[in-house]
């Protein structure tokens, strides 16, 4: 996938994995009790979370968030540590729009809506082609007339390819309504420290002008990976990072519409430089916000106090 590669997943897993190895256990005989600019340091957790925003209207967050923002919440806070550690802390925050009454009732009005009557009428004659041609090739290879079969075969092909730019034309009305129901209802916010992992923007990124941070916005529709067939859905992105960090660009990121129509759009990969393994201090802190558009996504890290986590980064 071109949003996430390999390489990128594995670093993912190896930070999660540096993350919480301290409270999954040490080898018998070295697991050791923190000290105090340890715990000092895993309190920024407080610090963090009470940096994410609040829900705005007619949002709230998500069951895990919630467990996360109780008072009595403390898991952030590791019991012992061994004697190699790399130290990174992360607090994120999801939020979704639930669906309301009405939103409910549109959508079931959509499920039980039928097809435009001169799609569906195009979908049902190309089918009935396609079916006809069965008897032929069947006919054909009993004989072992294969120019015949080759000839049947090249139409059957090219039925095929009418059969489902038919399927997605009769189906469009009814996923652009379901989709227009559906926008908007998710979006996440992460703060971490001493984050190592690869900050991307997919989409037409363009810098946002931050003091002493490097931070870029961006954004891209639904992409499909063939004729009908999702891949990734909407996204509006702000990803910021104070701290030492290279930034690459992909000038030539290549994505797909619902039709097969290819478009080159363009992407930036921030990559956080930290040394390894990462001592104990903060050494860069990092910002991610997803959502179903750029609007929120900007909507959300206009709430943030900048200023605030920029003093933390320190």
């Amino acid at each position: 996938m071109h949003r996430r590669s390999v390489l990128t997943s594995l670093l993912a897993l190896a930070c999660l994995m540096t993350s919480v190895a301290y409270a999954e256990g040490c080898p018998e005989g070295e697991a050791i009790g923190l000290t105090a600019p340890q715990k000092a340091f895993y309190e920024k957790f407080q610090q963090l979370r009470a940096a994410l925003p609040k829900p705005e209207t007619g949002w709230q967050y998500n069951q895990d968030t919630l467990e996360k923002m109780a008072p009595d919440y403390k898991d952030y806070m590791p019991t012992y540590t061994c004697f190699v550690n790399n130290y990174y802390l992360d607090a994120s925050a999801g939020y979704t729009r639930p669906m309301s009454e009405a939103d409910s009732a549109k959508e079931q009005q959509v499920i039980q809506g039928k097809p435009d009557p001169a799609k569906q009428k195009k979908l049902d004659d190309v089918m009935a082609q396609e079916q006809a041609l069965m008897p032929q090739l069947l006919a054909a290879a009993q004989k072992g007339d294969t120019k015949t079969m080759d000839a049947l075969g090249k139409q059957s092909d090219a039925l095929n390819k009418q059969m489902t730019q038919a399927q997605i034309d009769a189906n469009s009305g009814q996923q652009n309504a379901m989709a227009a129901i559906e926008a908007d209802r998710n979006s996440t916010v992460s703060i971490g420290l001493n984050n190592s992992d690869s900050l991307d923007c997919y989409g037409n990124p363009k810098p946002v002008q931050v003091s002493g941070a490097t931070a870029y916005s961006c954004e891209h529709p639904i992409t499909y990976s063939s004729p009908g067939n999702p891949l990734d859905k909407p996204e509006g992105r702000v990803v910021l990072i104070y701290g030492k960090a290279t930034v690459d660009r992909d000038d030539d990121w290549d994505r797909q519409d619902i039709n097969g129509k290819h478009t080159k759009d363009t992407a930036v990969i921030i990559r956080p430089q930290l040394d390894q393994p990462v001592s104990l201090g903060v050494h860069n802190l990092t910002i991610v916000i997803s959502a179903d558009n750029l609007a929120r996504a900007q909507s959300l890290f206009k709430r943030l106090n900048l200023v605030a986590l920029q003093k933390m980064s320190h």
